[in-house]
């Protein structure tokens, strides 16, 4: 048996491009995905599949070559016309009543990266058995290449078979009618879009100008599969350009998306940040407070505590699921929820899709603000008072192998005695090790399960004692070899 050399992560398999990521490589897995399709899909009936991709470097071409791949199987095989964002993507496999849809992104990564991510018929991340038939699937091609050459051979009939179709109308269409457009209409101040050279460039500009905004600035909205030079996440530094246009411009506020669009963050009238945490409470406090919403909560296990706080004032079920949007989506789907998010930016609060969306999410933030009449600053002000003011971090460190391991032995044996020296009082281990602290703070350690890196996240009351947190995090990392 070959080696495995094709693995999914927590949302996809990603890869460095002309690496481990390449056009056979994508061949591969869409080999793979065709026949999990033609032993799925049953009564003759022909499997549709649709494709999109974002700007990184090569996306269109490996999207080309996977939809080439199913045309080869005859499978239908509609690849969008343009750049699109994951979500779109999302939306047209339900529009279309797709059986599965491919989206050719990295999504946050750093540039030298691409990807494969695959969406279920409901229009979200596949779920673990879609993916885990799929990667016994890629084991089977792998290990009888020959056997699949024809299919993953460069085929005229397979290029000339693929047709290329707008995703953009029906996603605009939908995502407009989500909102109330007569509130956001006419907003005149300043709004910056920050897409991070990333694919919601040009479309959340558009679908803005529909409400007549009268000063709306757009920056980084220019194909760059460099990003800039840096990695198109909208965190810290990553914004830096960002606020300084935003206090340059006078603005009151920049929705800034990550490069598949999926994922958002904020920043504030002074240029401060505001993270999915703080936007995740923004909208929950609004559904809760203001619109009397009832129904379940979803939350990833390391994202922040308020949303604990915000669920037992008005008592709303939580819930907590492991790290991954797919477990967020899997309880949408279930039905009775308000509002889900992970800690790394991806929110969901309505619509018909179980998936995230950073251009919907920001278009429920900008409503918020014009249904109030307040800023976002003074909208968190007003959380912070009724719940207590929150900080949170998280850092990442590479580990060899060796050390991962072994520091997942020590936090198997329990709470290391640096923290329960600290004041740690339990440990929740749904996907990691969550200890909370004494008075309600918490650090969360958790070593990745598909690279040498372990993640750090802590939450407190002051910048102190998050960062305090921090620091115990890296001196239990350090001390393992």
């Amino acid at each position: 048996m070959k080696e495995k050399i094709i693995k999914f992560g927590t949302d996809g398999w990603r890869g460095i491009i002309a690496d481990d990521f390449t056009v056979a490589g994508v061949r591969t897995v869409s080999q793979a995905v065709s026949n999990y399709l033609k032993k799925k899909i049953s009564g003759g009936r022909k499997p549709f599949v649709v494709l999109g991709y974002d700007t990184r470097f090569l996306s269109e071409r490996f999207a080309e070559a996977a939809a080439e791949v199913f045309t080869q199987n005859d499978i239908t095989a509609h690849l969008s016309d343009r750049i699109i964002t994951s979500p779109m993507l999302s939306y047209a496999v339900v529009e279309k009543k797709a059986d599965l849809g491919i989206m050719i992104t990295a999504s946050h990564n750093p540039y030298q990266y691409n990807g494969y991510k695959i969406k279920g018929p409901f229009g979200g991340s596949a779920t673990m058995d879609i993916i885990t038939e799929i990667e016994k699937e890629v084991d089977e091609v792998l290990e009888n290449i020959e056997k699949y050459d024809k299919f993953l051979s460069i085929s005229e009939k397979g290029i000339d078979s693929v047709v290329r179709d707008d995703f953009l109308t029906a996603y605009r269409e939908n995502i407009l009618g989500e909102v109330n457009g007569d509130v956001i209409r006419g907003f005149d101040f300043g709004l910056l879009l920050e897409p991070m050279y990333g694919a919601a460039q040009g479309i959340f500009r558009e679908i803005l100008e529909t409400f007549n905004p009268r000063n709306l600035i757009e920056i980084h909205s220019v194909l760059n599969p460099a990003f800039g030079g840096i990695n198109p996440e909208p965190i810290g530094d990553n914004l830096a350009e960002a606020r300084e246009v935003l206090k340059d411009r006078k603005c009151k506020m920049a929705i800034c998306l990550d490069g598949d669009g999926d994922r958002i963050a904020l920043l504030g009238e002074e240029g401060n940040y505001i993270s999915s945490h703080h936007v995740y409470a923004i909208v929950l406090w609004y559904l809760a407070r203001i619109k009397k919403a009832k129904g379940r909560v979803i939350k990833s296990v390391n994202l922040s505590s308020i949303v604990d706080k915000i669920c037992a004032k008005y008592n709303l079920e939580l819930m907590e699921t492991p790290v991954g949007f797919k477990y967020i989506a899997a309880e949408i789907l279930k039905g009775g929820v308000i509002m889900g998010g992970e800690e790394s930016g991806g929110l969901w609060a309505g619509g018909i899709l179980p998936e995230r969306d950073g251009m919907l999410m920001g278009l429920r933030v900008l409503e918020i603000i014009c249904s109030l009449g307040m800023s976002v600053n003074q909208i968190l002000d007003e959380i912070y008072n009724e719940f207590g003011y929150f900080v949170f971090d998280r850092t990442d460190y590479k580990t060899g192998p060796a050390q991962k391991e072994n520091l997942k032995s020590l936090l198997e044996k329990g709470i290391p005695e640096i923290l329960r020296n600290a004041g740690a009082e339990k440990v929740i281990t749904i996907d990691g090790y969550k200890y909370i602290m004494d008075d309600g703070s918490w650090i969360m350690i958790r070593p990745s399960g598909t690279e040498s890196v372990v993640r750090v996240y802590s939450e407190g009351g002051t910048e102190e004692k998050t960062k305090y947190l921090q620091e115990l995090g890296k001196k239990i990392i350090d001390s393992v070899s």
